[in-house]
């Protein structure tokens, strides 16, 4: 069960980067990432809500930091990593992407996630 964890880690990450990556994170788009979260993982958005929350209030990461930090969570747990958990990885990724202003920059980190977790 803590392998599952750390993959919904990694998904609050890559929310982080994909928030991040437009004009930084707004108080309107917080909420409207945790209202994805809590839809789309249900009981498991805790642990990446918390996530999120520590790098937005804390840490601070550059993007491709945050990214490969969550793509080397997803390879270490690729065990637990299953169709569905990445199919659900892309969906919260892109409802966050779009709750947000749209950018190339965006569309690009989408782009390397799918073939990112193609390889997984």
């Amino acid at each position: 069960m803590l392998e599952h964890n750390e993959i919904y880690r990694a998904i609050g990450e890559l929310a982080y980067v994909i928030a991040k990556a437009g004009d930084g994170t707004q108080l309107e788009e917080k909420k409207a990432f945790f209202e994805i979260i809590e839809a789309e993982l249900k009981f498991n958005a805790w642990s990446a809500e918390s996530r999120f929350e520590i790098l937005d209030e804390k840490v601070h990461p550059t993007l491709e930091h945050a990214y490969n930090d969550a793509m080397h969570e997803f390879k270490i747990h690729k065990s637990v990593l299953t169709p569905q958990l990445k199919e659900t990885t892309l969906k919260v990724i892109k409802k966050v992407a779009a709750a947000y202003h749209p950018s190339e920059v965006k569309d690009f980190i989408i782009d390397r996630l799918e073939k990112d977790l193609k390889t997984l």
